[in-house]
């Protein structure tokens, strides 16, 4: 299990800072136009008023933390624009064409790889179940944009993230996710597992690894387990138990 092999969480990129202000990651030099600050003030207007399930945080924080880890991860500007915009189509109303006339159907075509309700919401309606929606992320991911898989992995690790420290801090913060541990576990065990075949170098898989085992060795997933059951035979069981109740 990935989880368990200390190699999951290694092998990130080198990179070196240098005193005109430009970031070298493997030699190449990566580059900020006015595209970027346009599409930060975008986001910005798109996600306003909006905040992070059952935190008074502004939702803007985590669109800002997805981009910073696509650059520290060595992406280029279009994935990085692309981090501010991942939920543009699922919660702000946009569609690919509207994105792609402002930043181009590269950033646009990222951005729907991103998307697991397969198109915009409108207003007052219902997404397809969270589990349909889940599993149809984790089988389909190896055959999105090659582009994409760096926005996601970032995406998926700065959940991973957030979790983990809320629920350390507070066991009840698992309450604001209807799945719960088991739920939440199996889906962000599962994307490690994919993640790490597609992008095995990279800073956000190694994040969202290390974050998952943090996860799986808490108090509250342990007091959960059967006897004798590992975590992770608790956590990749999920999809089967949670099918048999159907």
């Amino acid at each position: 299990m990935p989880v368990r092999n200390g190699d999951a969480f290694s092998g990130a990129g080198s990179h070196s800072g240098t005193g005109n202000g430009r970031i070298f990651f493997n030699q190449t030099v990566m580059t900020i136009s006015q595209r970027y600050g346009d599409a930060l003030l975008w986001a910005a207007q798109l996600h306003r008023g909006q905040f992070r399930k059952g935190k008074p945080v502004p939702y803007i924080s985590h669109l800002i933390s997805v981009s910073a880890l696509v650059w520290e991860d060595g992406g280029n500007e279009d994935q990085a624009i692309a981090g501010l915009l991942h939920d543009a189509i699922e919660d702000a109303h946009q569609d690919q064409s509207s994105i792609a006339a402002r930043f181009g159907t590269v950033v646009a075509d990222i951005v729907v790889a991103c998307t697991d309700t397969g198109g915009p919401v409108a207003p007052g309606a219902v997404k397809e179940p969270w589990l349909v929606r889940k599993t149809r992320t984790i089988e389909t991911l190896a055959t999105k944009p090659a582009a994409a898989w760096l926005v996601i992995a970032a995406d998926k690790a700065h959940n991973a993230r957030d979790l983990m420290i809320d629920s350390r801090r507070d066991p009840t913060s698992w309450n604001r996710f209807r799945q719960g541990p088991e739920g939440m576990c199996w889906y962000l065990f599962r994307l490690h597992e994919e993640l790490r075949q597609l992008l095995s170098d990279s800073r956000s898989v190694e994040m969202l690894g290390a974050c998952v085992l943090d996860i799986l060795s808490s108090d509250v997933v342990q007091s959960k387990l059967p006897p004798g059951q590992s975590a992770e035979e608790w956590v990749t069981g999920y999809l089967e138990r949670s099918q048999a109740l159907q």
